[in-house]
């Protein structure tokens, strides 16, 4: 599978470390929704967590689940998601116009690429 392949160039450390900066406050769920969103993009590129200044402040609990997290979503395809966004806290970012929301949990709104197949 291409997501697979793509995503085994991701470092596990930075991958973990972006979906605490992410979705730490989320529960469980939610760190799983955002480390598929970040197989599926295939990238850390652009991923703010990786520079969340909450990070090194997190109990070891939150770490384990993130490990978790990040391993289980290697089979997991709950969404199709490439991008997410916090709306509520953050607004809408400049990039939703050129997405389809496919999926919310929470906090977040998981967006992929509207392709020509996608009507308005």
């Amino acid at each position: 599978c291409a997501r697979v392949a793509k995503s085994e160039q991701i470092d596990d450390n930075s991958a973990i470390k972006a979906i605490v900066g992410e979705a730490s406050n989320q529960g469980y769920q939610g760190m799983l929704d955002v480390a598929v969103g970040i197989r599926n993009r295939g990238t850390l590129q652009g991923v703010y967590g990786l520079k969340a200044k909450h990070i090194d402040k997190e109990p070891k609990w939150v770490w384990v689940l993130a490990q978790k997290a990040w391993r289980e979503s290697k089979y997991n395809h709950i969404h199709s998601g490439t991008h997410w966004e916090n709306i509520k806290a953050f607004g809408k970012p400049y990039w939703i116009k050129n997405m389809i929301l496919v999926y919310r949990y929470k906090d977040h709104n998981f967006y992929k690429e509207r392709s020509n197949d996608d009507k308005d």
